[in-house]
């Protein structure tokens, strides 16, 4: 099963989105990475923090992509972000990038930081997300040992803690928003 990558960025101010050399950089990403690893990229900004950057994409393994990490080309992305982009975060999760919705517009992201006493895993999901209506998925990270659960669900959809007490402690919901760099 194909893992996703989700990564957290920052723009460093004074930097934006709508700068020609955020913009070039983003398409070069967008354009080289996708030809290692085979699938589209997806970016997001979260709407109340418009300088986070959410990449999302999907790649075979965890090793194809610490060997586009070593890569020459990554490093050369690297050394064009190091004046106006932090790297935050990344994780390799166990959600099937291809179920994920290619084409959505926005989304809704909830990470939880502990596992809830005496419940499966699909119980768990169950108590953290309430489906009105889209998309929802969830994965953990493949390369760490805990119970943190990352939710993502399209934006019509609400993600809850369903008013249970034993249910994983959840941080507060970001939204986020679709950007294209072309």
């Amino acid at each position: 099963m194909p893992v996703t990558e989700f990564a957290s960025l920052s723009l460093i101010p004074p930097n934006t989105l709508s700068d020609p050399h955020v913009i070039d950089f983003f398409s070069k990403v967008s354009s080289w990475q996708s030809s290692s690893s085979g699938y589209p990229l997806t970016f997001f900004t979260n709407s109340a923090e418009p300088a986070e950057i959410y990449l999302i994409t999907g790649w075979d393994d965890v090793r194809a992509h610490e060997r586009w990490i070593a890569s020459s080309r990554n490093q050369e992305l690297l050394q064009i972000a190091e004046g106006f982009l932090n790297i935050i975060g990344m994780v390799h999760l166990d959600l099937d990038f291809n179920e994920f919705p290619a084409g959505a517009e926005s989304l809704v992201y909830v990470r939880s930081t502990g596992a809830a006493k005496g419940l499966s895993d699909e119980a768990k999901a169950k108590s953290v997300t309430s489906i009105r209506c889209g998309w929802t998925g969830n994965g953990r990270d493949v390369q760490e040992i805990g119970t943190r659960v990352y939710y993502f669900a399209e934006s019509d959809t609400h993600l809850e803690d369903g008013g249970k007490e034993d249910t994983a402690a959840v941080h507060a919901r970001t939204h986020l928003k679709r950007v294209k760099f072309t």
